[in-house]
């Protein structure tokens, strides 16, 4: 992976909230803002409560998925869902946030969980080098971090990370909806301060060594839900499946029962399985996420 290492960020932005049921962005934002945590930094810190809104109402959103919002088409058009005006509100936001040719140097962290047992996650959106980087060195002190590669997920094309080339998404859970877990929200902690610190140690040019590979999980495909001709649901994830993300699922493995008792068995090729009966997924027709783990240079 070849990328510009003489790159500098100059600015970072912790977003929370961009889903308003998940809990940990909001409150660590309400708790960096408080103490002032990041005032100090060479690099410029700050924050955003995503959707205020949704949050307040506990809601994932109020009408549409903020996260699925920021395409060309909403971004540049003139809808009137809430995400769809918020979507632009950010947009604007951060394209005034930095002047024209800094443009591209303004690194998002977005903060989310899921009711999946996903553990400590973070989703790198695209090839970009130095967001790859940023996780190796994460993982490199976070040995049970996972890095999840999702460059060919068209979803993340229309995600709020979208709107910079850099930037990570933290995932942490198990976690309910609407519920602080004092654990994940700590994890959340450290991951944010050593994203912070690699990028300030970049820009200082003291970037800490690093290996020549990272293993990441690559997205692969979706796997929906049985249902019948109505779009009914007829199975639920299997329980030999449940909260076995990131564990191999090989060929033949029960993934789904039937509410008649029958099991449905994987027959696609080995791989990763994650979001495994993630709770927001069920409205996208999506029971997980299968992956294929690779070895992604960092040359």
């Amino acid at each position: 992976m070849n990328g510009d290492k003489n790159l500098i960020i100059e600015q970072i932005t912790i977003v929370g909230g961009t889903h308003g049921n998940e809990y940990i962005g909001p409150f660590f934002i309400r708790k960096a803002e408080q103490t002032n945590i990041y005032q100090d930094n060479p690099i410029v810190v700050s924050t955003l409560l995503a959707n205020p809104e949704a949050f307040t109402q506990a809601r994932r959103f109020i009408d549409q998925d903020l996260n699925r919002s920021f395409s060309s088409d909403i971004l540049t058009g003139n809808q009137d869902q809430h995400e769809c005006q918020r979507a632009r509100e950010i947009s604007r936001h951060f394209s005034q946030g930095l002047s024209q040719n800094e443009s591209g140097q303004h690194f998002i962290i977005d903060l989310h969980s899921t009711t999946a047992n996903m553990g400590i996650t973070l989703i790198v959106r695209n090839n970009e080098p130095l967001n790859l980087r940023t996780a190796a060195y994460v993982q490199k002190n976070m040995p049970e971090t996972r890095i999840l590669l999702s460059d060919m997920d068209h979803v993340q094309h229309q995600s709020l990370n979208s709107i910079s080339r850099f930037g990570i998404v933290i995932e942490v859970g198990p976690l309910p909806n609407a519920v602080l877990r004092h654990d994940l929200f700590e994890a959340t902690e450290r991951v944010v301060d050593l994203v912070v610190k690699f990028l300030t140690l970049s820009k200082t040019r003291k970037e800490p060594k690093l290996p020549d590979e990272v293993t990441v999980f690559k997205f692969r495909e979706k796997v929906p839900y049985p249902r019948d001709q109505e779009g009914e649901l007829t199975a639920m994830v299997h329980k030999d499946l449940q909260d076995r993300d990131y564990r191999l699922l090989e060929t033949s493995h029960p993934i789904f029962m039937t509410f008649q008792g029958g099991e449905i068995r994987y027959s696609s090729e080995p791989g990763y399985p994650v979001f495994i009966n993630e709770a927001a997924y069920y409205l996208e027709d999506t029971a997980f996420i299968i992956t294929d783990k690779v070895e992604a240079s960092l040359k």
